[in-house]
């Protein structure tokens, strides 16, 4: 009821007359709310500026370290990424299966969703642009994937998958998938390296390992440079094998000298925001704007709340 026809003058006298323990709970909440969504919105806005200011760089020639790179997902050579929950084909995915449990309070029914699976892919997979390739390693990464998907069942493993989030869901248990799939476009933050596919070689250890070896297998060492066939290696039959074995360590290194060098991109060593993201550029900036602005509208309720109520108290 009103006070002097006035909601605000009734509000205030609630909290002048409010018990000193909730009144003082109730206040902190509010100015520690305030300034926690204060603080992530400048942390969001941060985000969004660095999205912004970073400029997208080429594969071939980004420098080592902290750079943008715009391009497509593909799968490494070897065993495909396959999504746990459905079985899909990807090149990243993040599950979630919770399952609805029952209790009854004070005589109503009263449902709770908990998570007994989750998992989210850390396997590497190849972003390519029109200059070069690039290994991500998606640890620790903030990912905005192209498909996500909520649905529910009767099992801990769906026996349908839905194209995309059903309207009419029955069943005691809910799934959720995320997916990067293979020819995803894929905008990219993050720590990019580069391993040289030019090792260093040590033609004289690699010789004697290489020999060393041969001499364990006596019968074919006979075999190839006992010359006379008097059943032991001489010393000019030893340098045959010697000579031998110094053009297959050269070999070899040749082969590996060809090696090309391989780009890398992953998590900042510092605390600069590892993002993998199919929106583009603009997009997700005006993403983490919008939830920069939303939280600094939290901030100014919950601060205004505070005030409100230390005022109302006679304590401001």
């Amino acid at each position: 009821m009103a006070v002097d026809g006035s909601p605000w003058l009734s509000l205030a006298q609630e909290f002048s007359e409010a018990a000193a323990g909730p009144f003082w709970l109730g206040t902190a909440l509010a100015l520690t709310a305030s300034l926690a969504c204060f603080v992530m919105a400048f942390l969001w806005l941060r985000k969004a500026r660095l999205i912004e200011d970073t400029p997208t760089s080429r594969i071939r020639s980004a420098a080592q370290g902290y750079v943008e790179l715009e391009g497509l997902a593909h799968l490494l050579p070897g065993p495909d990424i396959v999504s746990p929950l459905t079985g899909t084909r990807c090149c990243w995915w993040r599950y979630r299966v919770q399952k609805r449990e029952r209790q009854w309070i004070d005589g109503r029914r009263q449902d709770r969703w908990r998570t007994i699976e989750s998992a989210t892919s850390d396997d590497l997979f190849m972003l390519a642009d029109q200059t070069g390739d690039c290994v991500v390693d998606p640890a620790g990464a903030k990912v905005y994937p192209s498909l996500q998907r909520r649905w529910r069942g009767h099992g801990r493993r769906p026996l349908h998958v839905p194209e995309k989030t059903p309207w009419l869901q029955f069943g005691d248990y809910r799934y959720e998938e995320a997916l990067i799939g293979a020819g995803d476009p894929v905008h990219a933050l993050g720590w990019f390296r580069t391993q040289s596919g030019t090792p260093t070689f040590d033609e004289s250890a690699d010789l004697t390992a290489l020999l060393r070896e041969w001499k364990r297998d006596q019968a074919t060492l006979l075999e190839r440079f006992d010359a006379d066939g008097d059943g032991r290696i001489d010393l000019q039959e030893w340098e045959a094998a010697r000579r031998a074995a110094l053009e297959q360590v050269r070999r070899a290194h040749v082969e590996h000298a060809v090696d090309p060098d391989v780009h890398v991109l992953c998590r900042p060593r510092d605390r600069r925001p590892f993002v993998l993201s199919t929106l583009p550029q603009e997009q997700l900036a005006r993403r983490y704007r919008l939830g920069a602005f939303g939280l600094l509208i939290c901030s100014l309720i919950s601060g205004t709340c505070g005030i409100f109520a230390l005022t109302a108290r006679g304590l401001m």
